[in-house]
């Protein structure tokens, strides 16, 4: 049987929920990894001039600062600066690890969006027999206990969730950027890939099959929309029907971050007007002064999900 929805999560839902775990209260709250703070031309002073705003913008900035090595490499007997920065890299997963286990105990909104759309996929799953199909993939970007929240919902519920970066818990998050050639070989474990936890979450063939598929709080920037261009340009082919006529919702903050996410599927060269024509299109607004224009339509997800 085939997956019918799948429902991929990004940072913003964490922040529906409630929890505070945005890299820019990382950057204001959290001071344990600033004491690496060196006037030096390395890693940390270049993420701490950059001071970026989400975490999006953080693993660009590890990327760019990879980049920037490549054109200013440090001089060739001193390898001590290059292993410094891998070892500061290191510090920031760490220090990261522990501000998100921090911000993820607070308690959750449960009148928000995030806890709305898993308490009807735990739903659905107490509508399931425990020898059926489940036809429901949650895959989640983000490293907070998301089990936590689920059981609060329904702690008799077995229901699981794809973790594809990995999970505070476990202390194995994947963090960093995309495969490029154009950076030193010396800078390639910045890369998810090569991260010893990485492993293949089928999201994408996952998607395919799927005939509705959930983006919440997920930008679709420079990142993470790597893992999904190629989706988005299979379901935006009319040529090849068996791949279209797909429900695509984005779940967002409001109007402003929804035209965010629309600039980043352009620069990725994503054809919003293929995409469109071939399958339905719904933004979602998770805003107070927004939701009401679009709570017809998540009630109305809700229900096509819980059922």
């Amino acid at each position: 049987m085939n997956t019918e929805t799948v429902i991929v999560i990004g940072n913003g839902f964490d922040l529906d929920l409630g929890w505070d775990t945005s890299y820019k209260s990382f950057y204001e709250k959290h001071d344990g990894w600033k004491m690496h703070r060196r006037d030096e031309d390395d890693l940390f002073q270049y993420v701490i001039k950059q001071v970026p705003g989400n975490w999006f913008d953080f693993e660009r900035t590890l990327h760019e600062y990879a980049l920037h090595r490549a054109q200013h490499p440090f001089p060739k007997d001193n390898t001590d600066n290059i292993y410094r920065d891998i070892q500061d890299y290191n510090t920031f997963k760490t220090q990261l690890i522990d501000f998100i286990s921090e911000g993820s105990k607070g308690p959750v909104k449960k009148d928000s969006h995030a806890y709305r759309l898993l308490a009807a996929y735990v739903e659905a799953k107490k509508n399931k027999t425990s020898n059926m199909f489940f036809p429901i993939k949650l895959f989640s970007y983000n490293y907070t206990p998301l089990l936590n929240v689920i059981h609060q919902i329904d702690s008799s519920v077995k229901v699981g969730y794809i973790p594809v970066h990995g999970m505070v818990e476990k202390r194995n998050i994947i963090f960093g950027f995309h495969d490029d050639l154009g950076i030193p070989k010396e800078y390639r474990p910045l890369q998810k890939s090569m991260d010893e936890n990485y492993v293949s979450s089928d999201v994408v063939r996952e998607s395919l099959q799927a005939k509705t598929i959930i983006f919440f709080g997920l930008s679709l920037g420079y990142i993470d929309g790597v893992y999904f261009k190629n989706l988005l340009e299979q379901i935006s082919n009319l040529a090849n029907p068996q791949m279209i006529n797909k429900r695509i919702v984005f779940i967002t903050l409001n109007r402003q971050s929804g035209n965010y996410i629309k600039n980043n599927l352009l620069d990725a060269g994503i054809n919003l007007q293929l995409l469109y024509n071939s399958n339905r299109i719904d933004f979602i607004y998770t805003d107070n002064s927004q939701k009401e224009n679009t709570e017809t339509i998540f009630k109305e997800l809700l229900n096509s999900i819980s059922k």
